[in-house]
């Protein structure tokens, strides 16, 4: 004891920390020793953790000492979380597409049940353009949606179509289960319904079949729209999505120990191995994890390419989220209880625990909820759950959070933000630990398979957003309470020894409680469809005069593109042309719904396209979603400590930023040239105040004497035939905003106008 009083004496204690940090801090300046770093941040937070032990547990009587063991326990989870992170990051596999020397025949198999049919489209084309012999692989559309619409969509373009005649049972696993009988390819490739593959799907992931010990091939699954968190706060790619740690970071450690699991999407399986352990197990709600244990079990190879290879859709509202998230939780708290890891035959010891830290990620929920309310009992019932010195728990407590968030850069690759994982764990723990609790009771009861919805149109309900976010709100009201509680006594004197350190957690909980209700709280969804950042180059033709332009983001629906100057026309309609992969030139009909200048000194131009045609949406979809390098771009930003904290606090001022849309179809410049209206009775003279191509705001004196609708605008060199959308009086003048009609005189003149006024701007 004496040894142990000394190491955690308060100058060696401080020492410890400073050289752990200092040494942490200069192997990530050096972009080298990441095992040195994980030890470093896991020894100090066992350091913190056995001082908790030690010396902060209070033991004034048994109601205390119990209170005390419990948020110790729910710490402890931390701590274990953190072990299995630490053996999952240690050593990762970077994997490069293996060349295919055979062609073996593949069947790609797209589960469906009743998302949209626009959605399903996108999928099935890019699973058509497949870089890979066209005889050798069969697209799928597995039907558990029973529409004559989606099947008369897979006759058009050439796909197979399969739905069980029966009521569907076990849901997505039975749905591929009644696919493997009725289909014979070699290998099977999964993709849901919104996961759109490159082209390059099959010809980067097939090759690693040659081993025939090797049953799962599985890619990362990246998303194309904001997951709920990047929307809802508005913080956008600013915060990396949230399953990206584990899919670019803790797949490829768990490929390492030949644990990386098939995904659900995103991945091929061999059939035989398949067929050997009865197809997808049934026996649990997470088909994924259960048949790739099995298939392990049997002593097969696992691959895990770390490559984005297919892009899906996040869940778009907070509802659809806790859904996903309640499932995988039961599935896998199922597969604990029914077929546990741990004793499982056929498993080497690193699979066990990897599957095991998988499955116990999922109780986080109750350790996050008492970490959440432990504060209410210094602030409430002046019964504090810990005893200890400010400035040593300071240390402790400190010294292993910054170590860990300063490591979670590098090791992670930059696919996690700092400090965000108690953000995402605070929103899901309310729900989370109401699952675990069911499943521990009722381990055995069927549990329904709940569809993820996605592509959904986004609207505010606050009879929703209460329903999913009300525990959050009742513990936010319990600490603001308790917290102006507790300030009182600590300005009377009247507190605790520890109550500054329950001031303090209560006040970091305060501060996650409400990014959660942020993040409840909808964010209404605007365009129709998801714009992709994307690069290549365009053309608009205007008044049939080419217009270089630079596409900048596209979807199915319109695109944002670059251009040098504004594009002056009346006409509705005008011409996009983009080259496809194949070389074709493809012309699109669009119109112009936006005009601003941007930061480069350009112009960016939002367009909405036309109905397409099949031929040209086909070739646009290719464009957008068949290149894979474009996915693997949004993964070179690597946030870190500061950009992290800005988020966090970006993110709290949601609420007082409303959503601005800019819908301007032409640029708006100054005006200060004089014009004048010739009326029946008078000449009615002012000055324009600004205009643009399509409209003129000009002020005049007095009110106006006769009818304005068709009347003319004479402009020095210009008459324009316009018509008033507006008029607001200002004492003794009148400020009219005008619609133009038409040029009747000198569009020349009119462009130049507009051009000069602009340059000057």
């Amino acid at each position: 004891m004496t040894i142990l009083n000394a190491f955690f004496s308060t100058p060696i204690a401080f020492g410890i920390s400073g050289l752990a940090l200092f040494v942490i801090g200069l192997l990530i300046k050096q972009n080298r020793g990441r095992r040195l770093m994980l030890t470093l941040s896991l020894f100090l937070y066992a350091r913190y953790m056995l001082w908790r032990l030690l010396y902060t547990i209070p033991t004034d009587d048994v109601a205390t000492m119990a209170l005390g063991s419990v948020v110790y326990l729910a710490e402890l989870y931390g701590l274990c979380q953190f072990c299995f992170f630490t053996y999952q990051s240690w050593s990762p596999t970077e994997r490069t597409p293996a060349p295919i020397t055979t062609y073996p025949t593949v069947d790609i198999m797209v589960t469906v049940v009743d998302e949209p049919l626009s959605i399903l489209r996108q999928t099935l084309i890019s699973c058509l353009a497949q870089e890979y012999p066209r005889d050798r692989f069969t697209v799928y559309v597995l039907d558990d949606g029973h529409r004559a619409e989606a099947q008369q969509l897979a006759a058009s373009l050439g796909c197979e179509y399969l739905r069980r005649p029966d009521r569907p049972r076990h849901a997505k696993a039975g749905n591929l289960n009644h696919a493997l009988h009725l289909s014979y390819g070699e290998l099977v490739a999964i993709l849901d319904v919104d996961h759109i593959p490159a082209r390059t799907f099959l010809k980067d992931t097939v090759g690693f079949f040659d081993d025939p010990k090797v049953a799962i091939v599985q890619t990362p699954h990246h998303f194309y729209n904001l997951d709920i968190f990047q929307r809802n706060l508005r913080v956008g790619e600013e915060v990396k999505n949230e399953q990206a740690l584990f899919f670019r970071g803790l797949q490829a450690g768990r490929d390492t120990h030949n644990s990386a699991f098939f995904a659900g999407s995103g991945g091929l399986l061999r059939r035989q191995p398949l067929m050997e352990i009865g197809g997808f197990q049934t026996q649990t709600i997470t088909e994924d994890i259960h048949t790739s244990m099995n298939l392990h079990a049997r002593g097969y190879r696992s691959c895990y390419l770390n490559k984005v290879l297919s892009a899906g859709l996040m869940p778009e509202t907070f509802d659809g989220y806790l859904k996903q998230r309640k499932r995988w939780a039961m599935g896998c708290i199922q597969v604990l209880l029914r077929d546990n890891p741990l004793t499982k035959r056929g498993l080497t010891l690193a699979q066990r625990i990897d599957y095991f830290g998988s499955i116990f990620y999922f109780f986080f929920g109750l350790p996050r909820v008492i970490c959440l309310v432990a504060p209410l009992a210094s602030l409430l019932f002046s019964t504090p759950p810990l005893k200890a010195d400010t400035l040593a728990l300071t240390n402790y407590f400190f010294s292993f959070y910054l170590a860990s968030a300063l490591v979670m850069r590098p090791v992670s690759r930059g696919s996690r933000n700092p400090f965000w994982s108690d953000v995402y764990e605070v929103a899901m723990c309310f729900a989370l630990s109401v699952v675990a609790l069911k499943a521990l009771a009722a381990p055995r009861k069927e549990r329904p398979f709940e569809v993820t919805p996605k592509g959904q149109r986004v609207k505010k309900s606050f009879v929703t957003e209460l329903s999913l976010a009300w525990p959050h709100l009742v513990t936010f009201g319990l600490l603001v309470i308790g917290l102006t509680l507790g300030v009182q006594h600590w300005w009377q004197g009247v507190g605790e020894p520890g109550l500054s350190i329950s001031l303090f957690w209560g006040s970091a909980n305060l501060l996650l409680l409400t990014i959660a209700l942020f993040i409840a709280s909808e964010q209404a969804q605007e365009r129709q469809g998801f714009r992709l950042k994307r690069d290549f180059a365009g053309s608009l033709f205007v008044d049939g005069e080419g217009v270089p332009a630079r596409v900048v983001d596209v979807s199915e629906q319109g695109a944002a593109v670059t251009v040098d100057q504004p594009i002056f026309t009346l006409q509705e309609s005008i011409k996009f042309a983009l080259t496809s992969p194949q070389g074709v030139l493809v012309t699109l009909t669009a119109r112009i719904i936006r005009q601003e200048p941007n930061p480069s000194g350009g112009i960016s131009v939002g367009l909405q396209f036309d109905e397409l045609d099949e031929r040209t949406r086909q070739v646009l979809v290719n464009k957008i979603y068949g290149d894979p390098a474009p996915w693997e771009d949004t993964y070179r930003i690597q946030p870190g400590i500061g950009s992290s904290l800005r988020s966090l606090l970006q993110a709290l001022t949601v609420p007082w930023h409303p959503l601005i849309w800019n819908r301007r179809s032409m640029i708006r410049v100054t005006g200060g040239t004089m014009c004048q209206i010739i009326t029946p009775s008078s000449v009615w003279r002012g000055q324009v105040e600004n205009m643009s191509y399509t409209g003129v705001s000009a002020l005049f004196s007095g009110p106006p004497q006769d009818s304005l609708v068709g009347t003319l605008l004479e402009l020095p060199g210009v008459t324009l035939k316009v018509s008033p959308v507006a008029m607001v009086q200002k004492r003794q003048e009148t400020l009219v905003h005008f619609q133009v009609v038409s040029i009747e005189s000198g569009e020349v003149g009119w462009r130049r106008l507009h051009a000069a006024r602009w340059r000057e701007a």
